[in-house]
């Protein structure tokens, strides 16, 4: 008869012949346990598998045998495998931390020195850049140095001034403006200087300063060319046709006079130009003389009076008339009308009027009395 703890039934074995094989296997075990000391601990944990009651060997009667729920096991296999698990990761991150410090500490290692390697290049590569550049800045030095002196030889001494495309203004007074002297360098002079000097002219509009190796200096003149006159006190003051005064004199030349100009005679003097009104009235002037010379009367104007810009005035002394144009617009078909009358009332002293709307009025003559 055999006792459990949970439960007060008395069990029956109805297999004498199986529990008495069992007892004498278990005194057979306990005396290998005592000779083997170093499997102490099998033995004892399969003695006391075997002493613990069997209900698939046994038979018994009058008892139902409690059976573990599935989900039960279930629990216990997850709490297990969760336990490894937790216990694989707690492993493995030791490992891998360990692995990777080394890792991370070998590429430190390794960029600390590629930036050093990388410092020593750029600063050996600044050192020869530097050298280089010291290398060529006394190289260049020593050419233009050597340059310099060549150029302030003897052989550039200036021997010969030549003045080109001049007119109105000698040779003799261009080179007396320039101020330049035989036997200097030519390099000596500076081209904007001696620009300067000889536009100091009024007839002077541009100059243009060329060195002739290995001694000479040319200068090409382009002049300004008198095209009106104004009268002023007892002479007559030369200006270009764009206002430009060029000089005064007491000669009178073959261009038609100016009247009835507003520039103060403070302002008349060589190099200056007329007041921005009377420069306004000469430009209708020019397209006046310009559309005369195209139809061949230009020739016969000898003074325009432009103090009312509403009525220009022509004067042909030669023709002994006087021409009233208004305000000198539709100058192609006015002028042609005066080309007209002037044939017809040839040597006849008078007045012709175009002044007016040449669609609604009429251009007429009418003759001094």
């Amino acid at each position: 008869m055999a006792k459990q703890k949970n439960t007060e039934l008395n069990f029956l074995y109805l297999n004498d012949e199986e529990n008495q094989k069992k007892k004498n296997t278990n005194k057979k075990n306990r005396k290998v346990k005592a000779k083997k000391t170093k499997s102490g601990a099998d033995t004892k944990s399969a003695s006391s598998k075997n002493d613990a009651f069997n209900f698939d060997n046994e038979i018994v009667i009058g008892v139902t045998i409690p059976k573990e729920e599935p989900n039960q096991n279930k629990k216990k296999n997850n709490v297990k495998n969760n336990k490894k698990n937790t216990n694989q990761k707690n492993v493995t991150p030791k490992k891998v931390s360990k692995t990777t410090t080394r890792t991370s500490s070998r590429n430190a290692t390794k960029r600390n020195i590629n930036k050093k390697t990388k410092e020593v290049e750029k600063a050996s590569k600044k050192a020869i850049i530097i050298k280089g550049l010291i290398k060529w800045t006394i190289l260049l030095l020593a050419l233009g140095a050597s340059i310099i002196m060549f150029m302030m030889s003897p052989l550039f001494n200036l021997s010969e001034v030549q003045v080109l495309n001049n007119e109105k203004l000698s040779s003799e007074s261009i080179v007396s403006l320039s101020e330049l002297n035989i036997g200097e360098n030519i390099y000596k002079v500076t081209k904007r200087k001696l620009v300067n000097k000889i536009k100091q002219n009024a007839y002077v509009e541009s100059v243009k300063v060329e060195r002739k190796l290995p001694n000479r200096i040319a200068i090409t003149i382009k002049e300004r060319k008198t095209t009106f006159m104004l009268e002023y006190a007892n002479s007559y003051v030369y200006i270009n046709n764009q206002g430009y005064i060029l000089e005064i004199s007491e000669q009178k030349l073959e261009c038609p006079i100016i009247m009835g100009y507003t520039t103060s005679e403070d302002n008349i003097k060589p190099g200056n130009r007329l007041n921005e009104e009377d420069l306004e009235k000469l430009s209708v002037v020019l397209k006046i003389v310009e559309t005369a010379n195209g139809n061949e009367i230009g020739n016969l104007i000898t003074r325009i009076n432009i103090a009312d810009k509403q009525n220009y005035t022509l004067i042909l002394e030669s023709e002994k008339k006087i021409v009233y144009l208004g305000d000198a617009s539709n100058l192609s078909n006015r002028i042609p009308h005066l080309k007209v009358i002037l044939k017809e009332e040839a040597g006849v002293e008078g007045e012709i009027f175009i002044n007016g709307d040449l669609n609604k009025q009429k251009v007429y003559f009418r003759k001094k009395e």
